[in-house]
């Protein structure tokens, strides 16, 4: 459902939330809403506006979303507003349609999950920090499975702004958030 006039949250809201449900996350689903740039949904504590905004759509990060089918529990759901009409391919020539992941959108989910995972002490790792199409294929209903319920969400992404070469998804999130979490454990020091 979409939510009508969410809450926006910086970066030191999203530390206090994570530092508050240290222990009991033990994961991060990442997806696409597969709808406009404005439309923020509630299937996700976090969403990702398309100029990199923040909206929280809980009181905590230990209130249950729908977001990856059997993952929900000890999780957060976060979500790229983006992608409406897009259309899989093989996943390299992927079609994101009329509103695609902007760069603004990647980089800001990859800053929130750098703090994240910091605040949550949590590793970076596809174990972790999960793509709902890496879900999908761990759980038989991602690409090439033939399931009514396919997901593919964040299957590849261009790994902008190094360069517009497609390259999976996850990989391109974590290595960015990688980046993030070191210059964010550098200025703990």
């Amino acid at each position: 459902m979409i939510e009508v006039n969410p809450k926006t949250i910086n970066g030191q809201e999203l530390a206090a939330l994570a530092l508050r449900a240290k222990g009991s996350v033990k994961r991060i689903y990442l997806h696409w809403t597969a709808g406009h740039y404005d439309d923020v949904y509630d299937d996700y504590h976090l969403n990702i506006g398309p100029g990199g905004e923040m909206y929280l759509t809980c009181k905590d990060f230990l209130e249950p979303k729908q977001h990856t089918w059997h993952r929900n529990t000890g999780s957060i759901g976060i979500a790229l507003c983006c992608c409406a009409g897009a259309v899989a391919g093989c996943g390299p020539d992927t079609d994101f349609g009329s509103e695609p992941p902007t760069v603004m959108q990647i980089e800001s989910l990859a800053r929130a999950i750098a703090v994240l995972t910091a605040c949550l002490d949590l590793e970076i790792s596809v174990l972790t920090v999960t793509t709902h199409c890496e879900a999908a294929l761990f759980d038989g209903y991602g690409p090439h499975s033939g399931d009514p319920q396919l997901r593919w969400d964040l299957w590849y992404l261009p790994d902008l702004p190094l360069g517009s070469e497609m390259k999976p998804g996850g990989y391109v999130v974590r290595g960015k958030a990688s980046w993030y979490r070191s210059d964010i454990l550098r200025q703990r020091r």
